[in-house]
């Protein structure tokens, strides 16, 4: 299926490494022009090698996508190389851990900053390209705790804040989409990232499991029998970015194996 997206300009934040580096990965090979940022410069510079060897067209810039001046530089410096942005799937890392009584006021800001702030700062940043070409992808990374907060996990901030990151996706969703621009959550599920093996490798060392039998039994909670891969993930996030998608937006599209449990 042609995306119709070959030599539009995307900007893809923590695409270096896990789902983010499918995304990229992804993009290219629709033809994108691929703006690859996150913190680690060494697994950014890797990941535009690999999209250049691959065929693509991409390049490199590191930086904190949760500060202001971070972003900025991303944008000024990915529409130096390219143009303008006409696509931008934003992805950070997510909160910290904690339950209640472990989170104070710094925890909660933090979170704030970096699952919403920065989210509209990056937004605001992008949003002219987007307007003035007449067509514009937006798309943020979140979490499957929308529909369902996490339990098992002590994600207090996680499950409030990226909630916020919903409401403000949906909000503008209504505001943009006369300009041809979309915007859209991706509800991420389980994913054998680097990342999650790790949290798995910790959990099953508190529960005195070994990391077998501790996967084995994660896998049987999901109904499709297993964790997802990033490029299942990535494939979602390209459809969401193409032409093909022209008419949805405002939308929480959830990849978890079918994992949640909620109607709504």
């Amino acid at each position: 299926m042609d995306l119709g997206i070959a030599g539009k300009v995307a900007l893809v934040s923590g695409g270096s490494k896990g789902i983010g580096r499918a995304i990229s990965e992804e993009l290219g090979r629709e033809g994108c022009k691929v703006v690859v940022t996150a913190r680690g410069k060494e697994a950014v510079d890797e990941t535009v090698d690999a999209l250049v060897a691959a065929g693509g067209t991409a390049v490199g810039v590191p930086a904190d996508f949760t500060t202001k001046d971070g972003i900025e530089r991303v944008v000024r410096e990915g529409r130096a190389a390219f143009g303008p942005i006409e696509i931008a799937v934003f992805n950070v890392y997510g909160p910290q851990s904690g339950r209640f009584d472990e989170t104070d006021d710094e925890s909660f800001l933090t979170a704030y900053n970096d699952m919403v702030m920065a989210l509209q700062w990056m937004t605001r940043l992008v949003i002219p390209d987007m307007k003035a070409a007449g067509f514009g992808r937006l798309v943020t990374v979140g979490s499957n705790c929308v529909k369902n907060v996490h339990r098992e996990l002590p994600l207090l901030t996680a499950n409030v804040t990226r909630v916020g990151a919903v409401a403000f996706n949906k909000t503008i969703s209504a505001e943009l989409a006369r300009f041809g621009i979309t915007v859209n959550t991706l509800g991420t599920g389980g994913f054998m990232t680097e990342r999650f093996s790790s949290y798995m490798r910790v959990r099953a060392e508190e529960k005195g499991q070994e990391y077998d039998e501790f996967e084995a039994a994660k896998n049987d909670d999901i109904p499709a029998g297993r964790l997802g891969q990033p490029e299942e993930m990535a494939a979602v996030a390209a459809f969401l970015c193409s032409s093909r998608a022209s008419y949805i937006t405002g939308q929480t599209v959830v990849v978890d194996g079918g994992n949640v449990t909620a109607l709504m």
